[in-house]
């Protein structure tokens, strides 16, 4: 059986970071390599490391508030691929707390991103998921055609401090679904 670049690319970093499950792969019940929208997140959390997968599933508020908010606006899963804009864990050794990603961070996370972005063919909107995925915004100006958009990040701690940010989010997917079927 084939691998899929997208695998091939977890497996690549793990290798060049010297990381194994710090470096989720991307969810095998999403379209990956077949979505027409991409999602850029800013770093694994716990759940994700404990599960091996960046994952709407995963057990936290964050994937379940994601999740309630794609279901909201009509997008499934199918049509979807999730990353971060740093593919590795940042956080404590317990893997218990992630801390946030600094720029440098986000700056050595860039090369892999356009990968990502090259491995689906369909792409046809990319999604950067709180403050710190868009600081990728400029460099994926330079790297692809497809729309760029920005939501805020669903973390209990966005979503529970800043008023209307489902609401706010949820608009933002109608408006990528309606802008793609042109």
């Amino acid at each position: 059986m084939k691998t899929s670049p997208l695998t091939s690319l977890v497996e690549r970093i793990r290798c060049e970071q010297h990381l194994s499950r710090e470096v989720p792969g991307f969810d095998p019940a999403n379209g990956n390599e077949r979505a027409r929208f991409l999602f850029v997140l800013e770093a694994p959390g716990p759940q994700a490391v404990a599960s091996g997968f960046i994952s709407l599933n995963n057990n936290d508020q964050t994937a379940k508030n994601f999740r309630t908010q794609l279901t909201k606006a009509g997008i499934s899963p199918s049509d979807i691929a999730l990353w971060n804009v740093v593919p590795w864990y940042l956080g404590n050794t317990e893997k218990t707390k992630i801390r946030g990603a600094l720029a440098s961070d986000v700056k050595q996370g860039l090369a892999y991103l356009s990968e990502v972005v090259f491995a689906i063919e369909a792409l046809k909107c990319i999604v950067l998921v709180g403050g710190a995925a868009r600081q990728a915004h400029v460099h994926l100006s330079h790297t692809t055609s497809a729309r760029i958009l920005s939501c805020h990040h669903p973390s209990p701690k966005v979503q529970n401090t800043v008023a209307g940010a489902s609401e706010e989010n949820v608009a933002v997917f109608h408006y990528m679904l309606s802008s793609s079927r042109v």
